[in-house]
């Protein structure tokens, strides 16, 4: 017994150090960015770890809000992120449920092409991305960046939402059509709130990659319409003068609609993401 219990504290131990270690690899960086936003310039590039009373400062943040078009940006990547994640769940959830429900012809060829754009790096799709955008007049426009973004975006949450779809037993379909619903009623009043903590994954997945992209910004953007955060970092850091405190307090202030959104639904992203390991097991 005490062997026993010397190999689970010491297993304890270990997981604990593990976890911190992690903690401190992905979280340290983060910190040091929020920690730097706060400081003088003067200060950002001294051997001191701590500097004093009279080096911080909330300048950084003043000039980003007050005299950049950080506003503008902030907002663009608002109504970007949003408007790729109403329409990304909407075409994904459809195509999901048709390719995890219904026996369509050709479907494992189907799924291969649709998955196979993952298999290259993007920047191989930009210059075809760039032509059809260019085609539909689609460039410099809002709706041209959310058409990029999908394109990149779509392959692998239907993935993710078939994968859920197909953890879900048949018989709700059954019982839900015996009632006299139709495919939508189904699929809206009885799949979605079962499948919620997957739709909530897809969400998530969907936003995170559509607030954080800057290829795609980069070649559909043409001006200050459509210019992103992602695109204000850059910009920042490519002039001749780059101010790091700067640089810091527009990447803290680009990180925490991530950081809030994942505070709200962080409880669905965990059942979410288990809920096929927990279904199998």
């Amino acid at each position: 017994m005490k062997t026993r219990s010397g190999i689970r504290v010491r297993t304890a131990v270990l997981s604990y150090l593990v976890v911190l270690i992690s903690l401190i690899f992905f979280v340290g960086p983060m910190l040091w960015i929020a920690y730097t936003s706060f400081r003088v310039e003067s200060s950002i590039f001294t051997e001191s770890v701590l500097s004093p009373a009279n080096e911080y400062t909330l300048q950084n943040y003043q000039t980003i809000l007050s005299v950049t078009d950080f506003p503008l940006y902030f907002l663009n990547s608002l109504k970007i992120g949003l408007t790729v994640t109403a329409l990304s769940l909407f075409v994904s959830i459809i195509g999901a449920y048709g390719l995890s429900r219904f026996d369509v012809k050709g479907k494992n060829a189907l799924i291969i092409g649709i998955f196979s754009t993952q298999m290259f790096p993007q920047v191989l799709l930009m210059i075809p991305i760039y032509l059809v955008i260019v085609a539909l007049s689609m460039l410099n426009r809002v709706i041209g960046v959310v058409l990029g973004q999908m394109i990149l975006i779509l392959p692998f949450q239907i993935w993710m939402l078939k994968g859920y779809f197909d953890g879900l037993p048949p018989e709700i379909d059954d019982a839900a059509q015996i009632d006299g619903t139709n495919i939508a009623q189904r699929l809206l009043l009885v799949i979605l709130p079962v499948a919620s903590p997957g739709v909530a994954v897809a969400a998530f997945y969907s936003f995170v990659v559509s607030w954080g992209d800057y290829l795609i910004v980069s070649v559909v953007s043409q001006g200050n319409a459509t210019a992103t955060v992602t695109l204000a970092i850059q910009r920042l850091t490519a002039s001749l003068l780059v101010r790091w405190g700067q640089v810091a307090a527009i990447t803290v202030l680009a990180i925490v609609p991530t950081i809030l959104l994942f505070s709200f639904v962080q409880g669905r992203l965990v059942e979410g993401l288990t809920a096929g390991a927990i279904k199998e097991g």
